[in-house]
């Protein structure tokens, strides 16, 4: 078997250096009382100080001093220090080898250090692989195994046998697990596996390419694609105990492996791993697909619903010119009419004298024609147009999933059963018992369209009712799936209540409110009635800028201005920054920050081996430019090393890393201080364009126009550090993915008070993070119609009273505080996602008690800051000015974003969410680049003696890119020209 390689060339050099940092030395290189009492028994300085060395290396890295090694200048310096030697003695003793073995003799009997000898390698392997069958990183092996022989007193022979040992260990412990897997398949199931690897349904494609492919634009054809390939991973067979062995993370990573590999990767693996590895992709599949079919659903329904309101539309825009005739017979009929009876004549001659009956008659149709209500609710007698083509995608949706429920769904569930089984048979009486079981289920709206004027029931209307009421039930989360994740019972998304119960009573419990019901509604309380109070009486006496107006709370907007000093000062800085190509500006960063180092292969760990490829993919993927125009534009680089580069290296996890190392890097920068606090950010959403095969992946656009396109929602730190991005759909609330950014971030932040802009606020979100710790700040654009929450009745506010909604039902947060707690604690341990929950708990119909019970401490939260907002000037501008840091960035996106008129072509949202992830990355490295030569050129210019006052330069900016080419030019410097501290010179004139 080939020797496993696991560290790089200059990992290898380094893994075993002797120690050249203070916090290393400190903790490892310290002697204490015995080491001391023992150097002191040898005679000379020399000899002292180097037994201290011997010992020190001994200790850590855990290996013998070389002869004529080279130590460490502050190293030796830190040992001689503590034993008031000069380093200088050292040289002496250098010069006399029996010396240097007569103390090691002396070590090893005082210390107990010994050699790796054969039992000791024995049980230093069942040691390590126990660390391998834990870990997917055998990096972290190698380091945790020469741990352990450090913390055993081994010496370590050096790096190639501690790096040959863990190798084997990673190796035996993968195929203990691989071994576990065959012996849990049965020849049958390993056969089904094995034919996935041969030729699809289509020609030329595996099996295994079948099942990954995107699911196309939504529609009848790309639902029964999804779910063919569904039943495809269903008909193998994969029985959830099969990978019982191997840990979560580590299925985790196989799966995300078979998502790359072709069949003839798989054909090439060893039986053992290519069975296991082809059980976790397929196993992750069922997941992924049925998850897939289930948003594609609720997609297609939504769909369904804004064609009827299309339909809806042109009905009133072609009756329109007949309403407007009919509204103008009516005005001449109701003059003339008028005029008649005043001449004293019977209404019935009055009318007859004017018009026709029959002409009222068709008059008054045409009126009514556009009288109904344009509310949603009106949309459904538009629906039945839209059966066929509902019932096409809903029939195998239906006959694909088990529903499952509590037992008060239980007849909607048997309702749907019993409706697919009659489309299944072809079943069509009204006369079935659940036909009229199913009735009772629909509300009066429903009821009226579905019930006629005879009692007959029109049964493609109640259909049409069960169809869209299940979609409504499985988003508020009331039914769930059997095999999905996303779509599972809420109380399964949250920590279990075991796990709670122990947090609880070992007072863990991670929220930012009292634990004490009582408590925590006595506060609000106090605070909440003393601040309405307040307000009121600056509203009667009319102090501050806010009023109460027709339609409730009136305040003014708030406007910011520039100077043209400042404009000219930021011009003055801009035009001073150092001309650069986009290609250096990333290798500039990394070698500041060491960002590439985090992209490592998925199966074997190592950072990218060149940095040129890995560049290249990364710009391309960020400008939108693509692999095949990149590999034109840089000379030695193929579109397959572009393409090889992407799929090893680039995943979701391996960006987050790399963005928090960028964000770190940015908030540590001196001058980014001048920008604002780090522990304020702000999020809004960015739209982008889909285009080509991108289209298939994007949402119905309801909202901007007719082309498909996604939002990119982004979290920017107060220091211009985008710390969070992720696709989400067009027409998505914003308010759902708020919380995501600030308990996701891998970048460390301790952000306090959290801005968003209209889009991102509900009273959901106000009270998740009010509990979680977050000051939630939005910007509310009009407060008409906007309602305030007491605990009191509204006559006891004032002036307030008639803005004042209803009471808040401290009851019923009290019944359901539990319940709260636990979701709390469920979001801060990363158990479920934020939005996910918010998306379940806002899409609710009947209104869980959690959901009430949330939305009251979230009414509370909004009124306690309007109230703040609508007397505090400065608050507003605050809020303005950081949201105004999101929306510059957005232009800097577009300007990086340029290739194929910005638009993504992605045709999966995996793909979508690498390009998205790869341009806020290297966003990021332009604002760090940005603001660390902005601050050597505001140095340039007060070496000058240029007076710089510092309100000018909290009006400077990070976002300017004129001076980076973004464009034409991929290419890299080979030998970049820096100067003593490894900058580029500022080219600057006084």
């Amino acid at each position: 078997m080939p020797r496993r390689m696991i560290l790089t060339d200059a990992e290898r050099q380094n893994f075993l250096a002797l120690p050249a940092d203070d916090d290393t030395l400190i903790r490892h290189w310290s002697l204490d009382d015995d080491d001391r009492r023992l150097i002191e028994t040898r005679r000379h300085d020399d000899t002292r100080l180097g037994l201290a060395l011997q010992l020190s290396a001994l200790r850590y890295p855990g290996r013998l001093i070389q002869r004529g090694e080279v130590i460490p200048s502050v190293a030796l310096s830190f040992l001689a220090e503590q034993l008031g030697i000069e380093p200088e003695a050292l040289i002496t003793f250098a010069r006399r080898a029996p010396t240097r073995y007569e103390q090691l003799a002396i070590l090893r009997q005082h210390y107990g250090f010994t050699e790796l000898s054969h039992p000791l390698r024995a049980d230093l392997l069942a040691f390590a692989r126990g660390i391998a069958i834990a870990s997917t990183k055998d990096k972290f092996v190698v380091a945790t195994l020469a741990d352990e022989m450090r913390r055993r007193r081994i010496v370590i022979p050096g790096i190639t046998v501690l790096e040959r040992l863990a190798g084997q260990a990673c190796t035996e412990a993968e195929e203990a697990l691989y071994a576990d897997v065959a012996g849990r398949l049965t020849p049958d199931l390993a056969l089904r596996m094995e034919a996935l690897l041969g030729a699809g349904r289509r020609a030329k494609q595996s099996g295994i390419s079948w099942l990954r492919e995107p699911p196309g634009k939504a529609g009848a054809t790309a639902m029964r694609g999804l779910i063919d390939r569904l039943e495809a991973v269903r008909h193998v067979g994969i029985p959830n105990g099969v990978l019982q062995a191997i840990p979560a993370h580590r299925v985790r990573r196989m799966a995300q492996e078979g998502r790359r590999l072709t069949a003839q990767n798989f054909e090439q693996m060893r039986p053992g791993r290519r069975h296991a590895t082809l059980a976790a992709f397929l196993l992750e599949m069922e997941i992924a697909l049925t998850d897939a079919a289930i948003g594609m659903f609720e997609t297609l329904i939504g769909k369904s619903f804004r064609q009827a309101e299309s339909a809806r539309d042109k009905q009133l825009l072609e009756s329109a010119s007949s309403a407007t005739s009919a509204l103008d017979f009516f005005a001449n009929f109701g003059e003339a009419i008028t005029a008649q009876r005043e001449s004293g004549i019977s209404l019935d001659e009055a009318v007859t004298a004017v018009a026709s009956w029959d002409k009222l008659i068709q008059a008054t149709a045409s009126a009514k024609a556009v009288r109904r209500p344009r509310g949603e609710d009106d949309l459904i007698t538009y629906l039945p147009a839209q059966y066929v083509r509902i019932r096409r995608f809903a029939a195998p949706f239906l006959a694909s999933f088990t529903f499952e429920g509590n037992r008060r769904n239980a007849h909607f569930i048997e309702a749907i059963v019993q409706m697919e089984t009659g489309w299944r048979k072809g079943a069509r009486s009204n006369d079935r018992p659940w036909v009229r079981k199913a009735l009772l289920l629909a509300n009066a709206r429903w009821r009226k369209e579905i019930v006629g004027g005879d009692g007959a029931i029109d049964r493609k209307m109640l259909e049409l009712f069960l169809v869209v009421e299940l979609k409504n039930r499985i988003a508020a989360g009331d039914i769930w799936i059997r095999g999905s994740r996303a779509y599972r019972a809420l109380d399964e998304h949250m920590i279990s209540h075991q796990t709670f119960a122990v947090i609880k009573a070992e007072a863990r419990i991670p929220v930012a409110i009292p634990i004490d019901v009582e408590t925590y509604l006595a506060q609000k309380a106090g605070a909440l009635n003393q601040k309405l109070r307040e307000a009121a009486r600056r509203l009667e006496t009319s102090r501050g800028d806010t009023r109460i107006g027709a339609k409730g709370l009136r305040v003014p907007a708030v406007r910011t201005t520039e100077t043209e000093v400042a404009i000219a000062f930021a011009r003055r800085v801009a035009t001073a920054m150092p001309p650069i190509r986009l290609t250096d500006l990333v290798a500039d960063i990394d070698r500041m920050t060491g960002f590439s180092s985090l992209f490592e292969h998925l199966q074997t760990g190592r950072s990218p081996s060149d940095l040129r490829v890995f560049y290249a993919a990364l710009i391309a993927e960020a400008t939108n430019l693509g692999f095949s125009k990149m590999a034109h534009a840089c000379p030695g680089i193929t579109r397959r090393q572009l393409q090889q580069m992407a799929i090893w290296h680039f995943r979701e996890e391996t960006f987050a890393l790399a963005l928090a190392k960028l964000v770190e890097a940015q908030h540590s920068a001196p001058f980014s201080t001048v920008f604002g606090s780090h522990a304020v950010s702000s999020s809004d959403g960015q739209h982008i364009h889909l285009g080509d095969g991108g289209e298939v992946a994007g949402g119905v656009n309801g909202r901007y126009g007719n082309n498909p396109i996604i939002k990119l929602y982004t979290a920017i730190s107060g220091r211009y550090a985008p710390f969070h991005t992720k696709i989400i759909a067009a027409t998505a609330s914003e308010a759902v993915h708020v919380l995501d950014a600030l308990l996701e971030t891998d970048a460390g932040l301790n952000i306090v008070r959290h801005h968003v802009d209209g889009g991102g606020v509900s009273d959901l979100v106000f009270a998740l993070c009010h509990a979680l710790g977050f000051a939630f700040v939005p910007r509310i654009p009009d407060l008409d119609g906007r309602c305030l929450y007491g605990f009191e009745p509204a006559k006891q506010y004032g002036i307030l009273q008639n803005v004042m909604g209803d009471r808040i039902d401290a009851d019923l947060i009290r019944a359901h505080w539990d319940d709260i707690l636990r979701l709390m604690t469920s979001l801060r341990t990363r158990t479920v996602s934020a939005s996910l929950i918010l998306k379940r708990l806002s899409a609710t119909t009947r209104q869980s008690g959690l959901a009430q019970a949330l939305r009251q401490m979230g009414r509370i939260e909004r009124t306690l800051f309007t109230l703040d907002w609508i007397n505090d000037e400065q608050l507003r501008k605050t809020t303005t000015a950081e949201l105004n840091k999101g929306e510059s960035r957005n232009s800097l996106v577009r300007a990086v974003n340029l290739h194929r008129l910005g638009r993504f072509r992605d045709r999966s949202q995996e793909n979508l969410s690498i390009r998205a992830s790869a341009l806020n990355l290297v966003v990021t490295a332009i604002i760090h680049w940005n603001t660390i030569y902005t601050g050597r050129v505001i140095d340039a210019l007060r070496n000058t003696g240029q007076t710089i006052p510092d309100h000018l330069l909290s009006s400077l900016s990070p976002l300017t890119w004129e001076h980076v080419n973004l464009t034409g030019d991929y290419l890299w410097e080979e030998k970049p020209t820096l100067d003593e501290n490894g900058f580029r010179a500022i080219p600057f004139a006084s």
